[in-house]
């Protein structure tokens, strides 16, 4: 759903870092307060008056940047080694380039949540019984302020519930009229 509402369930702040861990970031090429800075040549020199500080190294571009081949990131984490995606190694560059800028970084989740009316649809329910299926618990729902707002996962889980009771209920109908229609005989 595109007018799903965003909203945080965990965040977490890190930061700023001992002077240990910056110089392990700082050894880093393209990271720390130096990064995205023009540096001017020696005064007197017929250099042009921004240099790039070392030709050779692939600069990454900070955060907003107009993003060329994403550099690649391995990541080791207990004797487990990972690849990192382009969207990941972003995320993790510019998350080592703020600390490294000695700043603090805030990592928040996003979850989704629906308001009611998205919720019903997703249900395939009017407002009113979904508001109802709230009330009696059926459906959780966590408040802001007084909006009710719903997690897609609950909505799917209750008509999962829903579609797996009614073959039963219909069972159990076909043996009620099974039992009448015997007691006739």
């Amino acid at each position: 759903m595109a007018d799903e509402i965003p909203m945080l369930s965990r965040s977490a702040t890190h930061g700023p870092l001992p002077e240990d861990e910056l110089a392990i970031l700082r050894r880093i090429p393209g990271l720390g307060p130096e990064r995205g800075a023009p540096q001017t040549s020696a005064p007197g020199s017929d250099q042009g008056s921004v240099r790039d500080p070392d030709p050779g190294a692939e600069q990454i571009p900070g955060p907003g940047a107009v993003q060329g081949p994403t550099p690649d990131a391995t990541v080791v984490l207990d004797g487990t080694t990972v690849r990192l995606g382009p969207a990941a190694t972003a995320a993790v560059l510019d998350l080592l380039d703020r600390l490294a800028s000695g700043g603090q970084v805030s990592v928040a989740e996003q979850d989704r949540w629906l308001n009611t009316s998205q919720a019903a649809r997703l249900a395939g329910v009017s407002n009113t019984y979904l508001r109802q299926l709230a009330d009696r618990g059926e459906i959780p729902v966590t408040y802001r302020g007084t909006h009710r707002r719903v997690h897609p996962d609950d909505v799917l889980a209750w008509v999962r519930r829903r579609e797996e009771a009614r073959p039963a209920e219909a069972g159990q109908g076909a043996d009620a009229r099974r039992t009448d229609d015997q007691t006739r005989d």
